[in-house]
């Protein structure tokens, strides 16, 4: 009876955790007929700011966007959209995440449109620990903490030049998820133009 109720414990616990277990592929550009880079770039654009990128660089000559880095959703932020699947999740609760995105343009020669391809790097922050050297150190390992004051994270100096944001990858899941809303957005766009 124990086993039993172990196995459907693992079971239910996998299931909350959508993700974890999954290979991440890279997807294949998404390629679409009929229309042009530009509307392509402004599709984009709203696809990113409604998931909370900020823009940085939106260049039409170099058919280029890259967005600033956004901090990753934690598992209680259900309302945003960049932490895909439980393992995604589950980084940007535990470490301090963040992801930028950047979409290429290329026209596609050969059926008269544009292929779309998306890339989103992964950077975790990394900041050394403490250095103890003496009993008296010990004490300032931890912070103080009243009803009044916020918690709050101090570092000395070698900690701040130390302090830095390591790349740990792409994030796959993501980079669908981005594709597959844009190419909704367009088929959005078009039918709109079509009503007009």
């Amino acid at each position: 009876m124990k086993k039993i109720c172990l196995v459907l414990f693992i079971f239910i616990f996998a299931g909350f955790l959508p993700g974890c277990t999954e290979q991440q592929i890279a997807p294949e550009p998404k390629c679409l007929a009929g229309i042009s880079i530009d509307m392509a770039m402004k599709s984009s654009e709203r696809v990113l700011v409604g998931m909370n990128f900020v823009i940085d660089k939106d260049d039409p000559n170099l058919s280029l966007i890259t967005t600033r880095p956004l901090s990753g959703a934690q598992f209680f932020e259900v309302w945003r959209k960049d932490s895909v699947g439980g393992y995604n999740t589950a980084m940007a609760s535990c470490h301090s995440i963040r992801r930028i995105v950047e979409l290429g343009f290329t026209n596609n020669s050969g059926q008269g449109g544009v292929c779309i391809t998306c890339t989103v790097q992964v950077e975790r922050l990394s900041i050394p620990e403490k250095d103890i050297d003496s009993a008296g150190r010990a004490y300032s390992m931890f912070s103080k903490s009243s009803d009044n004051d916020q918690q709050t994270l101090s570092l000395n100096p070698e900690q701040q030049r130390k302090m830095d944001w390591i790349d740990i990858g792409r994030d796959n899941q993501l980079e669908t998820v981005i594709l597959n809303k844009i190419d909704r957005q367009i088929a959005k766009t078009l039918m709109k133009g079509e009503k007009k």
